[in-house]
């Protein structure tokens, strides 16, 4: 049996962030790949994409805090 070792700690603030980052990673997703009955607006596409990017951005920010919180 192997026995992991835990090497760092969250809060429930981070998880909390994540949580909500990742849920606007899907809806946005969602909105890109399902969208309406006509077709999106170029603009629309790219402020959805744009919102992507960002949301991805901060959960790497996130996750770089957690692996620095050491316990």
């Amino acid at each position: 049996m192997t026995h992991e070792h835990l090497v760092f700690g969250v809060t429930i603030d981070q998880i909390d962030q994540l949580d909500g980052l990742l849920r606007t990673i899907t809806a946005n997703g969602d909105m890109v790949t399902v969208g309406c009955g006509e077709p999106l607006h170029p603009q629309t596409v790219s402020s959805l994409g744009e919102g992507i990017f960002n949301a991805a951005i901060a959960v790497r920010e996130v996750l770089d805090q957690v692996q620095e919180q050491r316990l």
